[in-house]
């Protein structure tokens, strides 16, 4: 096994220039056959509509109604880009945290609540990167939490306390997470925009332009803004789809992947315990 292989870091990098080059190529697959059915069209002359004001305004109402998707999506992707980092920094503070009972408390039996930490944080980027069951995921954060709990022996209630807090930031970002995913922006706008765009698409080829060179290139740039906006605004709507195959533009799983390798780490290490009066590394 390579080290790539066994990098988390590494596994949440999806490949974003590949799928943005083949999204375009999709994109460009629909132009062509847009300017075909256009072709066609011109040669057998069944170019039924003639452009007038009317079809500006048609044009325009559909990009104003793809900007009301685009900044609606907009807000839920610039607060999924916080939700990894945040995740990230509430890990690794619970393993601080947790480290520091046994510099108070020496005879603290810690190193399995470690272990589960670094479990669920691998648990927790393995969900965030295929989109698992959200029940089995809030199960192991459950198990955590019960482990947690039981350091309360040892723990003084103020940092018991910080440790709960650090927790219920997991459990909230979890949930924000999973309903991000699940919820569609709007469904019934998105609905009109793509009847809208079909329509006008349809209406374009359609139409008479002279000259004909002219027409297919205006067809071609009106079709494209159209369509790569539309399906972006979609790939938009869930920031989390890293493991879907089509999904394009995703926030950045890297400060959780570097979280789980350093707790990897920690979980693996012997725990530092004070024996006569000196800190010593505990087997």
């Amino acid at each position: 096994m390579t080290a790539s292989s066994r990098d988390p870091a590494t596994k949440a990098d999806r490949g974003p220039l590949l799928r943005r080059l083949w999204f375009f190529g999709r994109v460009g697959l629909v132009l062509l056959a847009i300017e075909a059915c256009r072709v066609l069209v011109h040669r057998q002359h069944w170019e039924v509509l003639t452009p007038n004001p009317l079809f500006s305004a048609l044009v325009a109402s559909e990009v104003f109604l793809l900007g009301f998707l685009l900044n609606g999506v907009l807000t839920d992707y610039k607060e999924g880009e916080k939700l990894p980092g945040e995740l990230a920094a509430a890990l690794e503070c619970l393993a601080l945290e947790v480290q520091g009972i046994r510099l108070m408390q020496p005879e603290a039996e810690v190193q399995t609540t470690l272990v589960l930490l670094a479990d669920f944080s691998e648990a927790l980027l393995a969900w965030m990167q295929q989109a698992g069951p959200t029940l089995l995921l809030l199960e192991r954060l459950d198990t955590l939490q019960l482990a947690i709990e039981r350091l309360g022996l040892w723990n003084p209630a103020p940092l018991q306390a910080r440790l709960l807090q650090e927790l219920a930031h997991i459990r909230r970002g979890v949930q924000r997470i999973d309903v991000i995913r699940s919820t569609t922006f709007v469904p019934s706008v998105y609905g009109v925009a793509y009847i809208g765009t079909g329509v006008l698409t349809v209406g374009l080829v359609l139409s008479r332009m002279e000259p004909f060179a002219e027409s297919l290139f205006f067809i071609g740039v009106i079709s494209l803004l159209l369509i790569k906006l539309l399906l972006l605004i979609t790939d938009l709507d869930n920031p989390f789809g890293a493991g879907q195959a089509r999904s394009v533009e995703n926030v950045s799983l890297h400060p959780v992947a570097h979280a789980v390798q350093r707790l990897q780490r920690v979980a693996q290490a012997p725990q530092p315990v004070l024996e006569d009066g000196a800190l010593k590394q505990g087997g």
